[in-house]
């Protein structure tokens, strides 16, 4: 006989399942998270440990959805998971990695375009250089400059800024719905 506890992911639907904040499977988003911060900044840096992360990177993109889909009471959640899906079809038609063309690389001056070859990771990113011509679905990729000064310059694709949009709205119904619970305090 298999007992499943209330917390599991296969009971999602029972009050335990819910974290102190309101979110299902809430484990389950932050380990995602954490996972790719590891690829990226780990990983990524150990010797041919980059020929690893086109596999890898959007395998753990794919263990989001799950807790976003068990969350989609929230809008921002909606969002964030449209932004995931563009992003993951931007990596996944140009290797698993998110494209960047060179003059995007260019523009945030991280990297110098001599030190990289087409095809190659990007350190310290998700990103890889393709090159002119060879970008699928172009409009999903990383090309959207935000103008601040250097070192924060950096290169976004919309599904990025979908995603920054949700996080911002969850952020606010999350809080909001807690506090209509009378889980926050103004005394």
């Amino acid at each position: 006989m298999i007992r499943v506890s209330p917390a599991s992911p296969i009971d999602a639907g029972t009050k335990g399942s819910q974290s102190a904040i309101g979110l299902r499977w809430l484990g389950l988003g932050v380990s995602a998270f954490v996972i790719q911060i590891a690829l990226v900044h780990g990983l990524a840096a150990a010797p041919s440990g980059a020929r690893w992360l086109p596999f890898l990177l959007p395998t753990a993109h794919l263990l989001l959805i799950p807790f976003l889909i068990r969350n989609l009471k929230y809008w921002g959640m909606r969002l964030l998971l449209a932004g995931l899906l563009l992003n993951l079809t931007a990596m996944l038609a140009n290797g698993g990695l998110m494209p960047v063309e060179p003059s995007a690389v260019q523009a945030v001056g991280r990297v110098e375009l001599n030190e990289l070859k087409p095809g190659e990771h990007i350190p310290g990113s998700k990103n890889r250089l393709v090159a002119d011509g060879e970008l699928r679905a172009s409009w999903l990729s990383d090309r959207l400059i935000i103008p601040v000064p250097r070192p924060f310059t950096r290169a976004v694709s919309i599904g990025d800024i979908i995603v920054a949009f949700g996080v911002v709205i969850a952020y606010g119904e999350v809080v909001f719905r807690r506090g209509a619970r009378g889980g926050i305090s103004n005394a």
